[in-house]
């Protein structure tokens, strides 16, 4: 009787005891810990920054079209030998063997304009003839400069746009990689709380198991000095075969659960690691006014890159609708140009007393009929923008919906955590009375048993609340990019 007495009156130390072993040689990591080496040495960090990465090379390679675009040409040399037909001065023709070679060397350079949409180029070009037949001639034509502009007119700038578009999509690019990282936070608690709650359950069916077993003995000595029933010892046997294996599909569980956290931190599926219950801090336990949810929803728009692939979307949709109005427009295209060019035998000469070479052009397409082509392309860009708008408002009025409910879920996750531990104080409280009258008989073992039960689901039930917590917390830093405890954009912070 004084054995089993001691060893439920101490069942707290045998808790401790059972953690110690548990936790002997092994790494305790906090959720900060494990979010901190995730967004570190994860594999999908990896792939967050590659992706970052990618849009950052694509903005360059963007912008790199609205800079000067150099070029080498030459043709080094040219072969040709064919029968040509000559017209003679009586009108007949005649056919002749013609041998030439010929070789051309040249650089341009062009820009877009971004203000009008047009391109400047500039260039410089030498072209040597080679007759090897007849009286063999050599003839060098040279254009020292020539420079040129084409400007169409009443269309729409695409190297504008090109150039607005670029830059949003950049910055979509750093958004969503934060957003990543911040998603990847939530994730990690999401799984990191899943081997704790594992882990806590070991822990608790193992004092569970070592206070049954303590139990079962007394209890078969009590059964033969005729103390208790057979139905009430029967019942001790039960539930420790049922805690033998609860505790066999909780250590299958956290094995689980422990290789899936590991895989996504990137650490060897061997380590031993125990992992730390994190309270919330005093700043951290301050519920959130309804009234958060308009700040929260304008941090929203601000810093998550869905919004700013709305705002693309929008550019896209009204780069589309002006298309479809200049195709029902004449469209000219001014093609101008000035430079100089002379021909001599030799190279040097090429290159004196230059000529001024000119050319000018206005070209014009007017649209006469389009069997209704061009109309349908305005009234499906109308109605495409139209949609878009629409379905901005939708996102709008959905995110300021889920926004409310992820504040209202994370001020109910505090109340859980306040609620728990006083249900767990309760419970232990509880716990320790119906040890005693079950140790001076006045309580059956099922009346204990369900102390007991109740003391280990109100210890389940606080490490539940935290991860709700935690999840809670993280998912509305991820859905808002901002950081409710400075009250700073994490988009800025990064």
């Amino acid at each position: 009787m004084m054995a089993g007495h001691q060893i439920i009156n101490g069942v707290a130390i045998i808790i401790l005891i059972v953690w110690s072993q548990f936790t002997r040689a092994q790494t305790v990591i906090t959720l900060q810990q494990a979010i901190v080496l995730a967004q570190q040495s994860s594999l999908q960090v990896s792939l967050n920054k590659n992706n970052l990465e990618i849009a950052e090379q694509t903005y360059k390679l963007q912008r790199a079209q609205l800079f000067p675009q150099v070029n080498l040409n030459a043709n080094l040399p040219g072969y040709n030998s064919s029968i040509t037909s000559v017209t003679q001065p009586d009108g007949t023709i005649k056919f002749t063997t013609v041998e030439q070679a010929y070789s051309n060397v040249g650089i341009s350079l062009s820009q877009k304009i971004a203000a009008t949409g047009g391109t400047f180029t500039a260039s410089s070009n030498i072209n040597r003839f080679d007759l090897l037949t007849g009286n063999r001639i050599s003839t060098f034509n040279t254009q020292p400069y020539v420079l040129g502009i084409v400007q169409p007119l009443f269309r729409f700038n695409e190297t504008a746009y090109n150039l607005k578009t670029a830059k949003i999509s950049k910055l979509i690019g750093s958004k969503v990689f934060v957003k990543q990282q911040e998603q990847l936070a939530a994730d990690v608690s999401s799984l990191f709380h899943t081997v704790l709650q594992a882990q806590t359950n070991i822990v608790l069916l193992t004092a569970t198991s070592n206070t049954t077993d303590t139990l079962l003995k007394t209890a078969k000595l009590k059964l033969a000095l005729g103390k208790i029933g057979e139905e009430e010892y029967l019942q001790i046997q039960l539930e420790q075969l049922n805690t033998t294996a609860q505790l066999q599909q909780a250590q299958n569980d956290v094995e689980l659960a422990k290789n899936k956290l590991f895989n996504m931190l990137n650490m060897p599926t061997k380590s031993e690691i125990v992992l730390e219950a994190t309270k919330p801090t005093a700043i951290q336990q301050q519920q959130l006014e309804q009234t958060s949810s308009t700040i929260l929803f304008t941090q929203y728009k601000q810093n998550n890159p869905e919004y700013e692939q709305q705002r693309l979307a929008q550019m896209q949709n009204y780069a589309a609708l002006q298309r479809a109005k200049y195709t029902r427009l004449p469209s000219f295209n001014i093609i101008a140009g000035y430079g100089s060019n002379q021909s001599a035998p030799l190279l040097n000469d090429a290159y004196q007393n230059l000529l001024t070479q000119r050319n000018a052009t206005v070209g014009v397409a007017v649209p006469l009929f389009t069997a209704g082509a061009n109309s349908a392309s305005l009234k499906i860009a109308t109605y495409q923008q139209q949609n878009q708008q629409l379905q901005l408002q939708q996102l709008e009025q959905q995110m300021m919906n889920s926004i409310l409910g992820q504040l209202l879920a994370y001020n109910n996750a505090l109340m859980l955590i306040h609620n728990a531990q006083l249900t767990d104080s309760l419970a232990q409280r509880r716990y320790a009375i119906s040890t005693n009258k079950f140790n001076a008989g006045k309580i059956t073992y099922t009346d204990f048993l369900l102390a007991q039960n109740q003391r280990n689901q109100s210890k389940k039930n606080y490490i539940n609340a935290i991860a709700s917590y935690w999840q809670a917390y993280y998912q509305l830093r991820a859905s808002t990019m901002y950081d409710i405890e400075t009250q700073e954009s994490l988009y800025n912070k990064n």
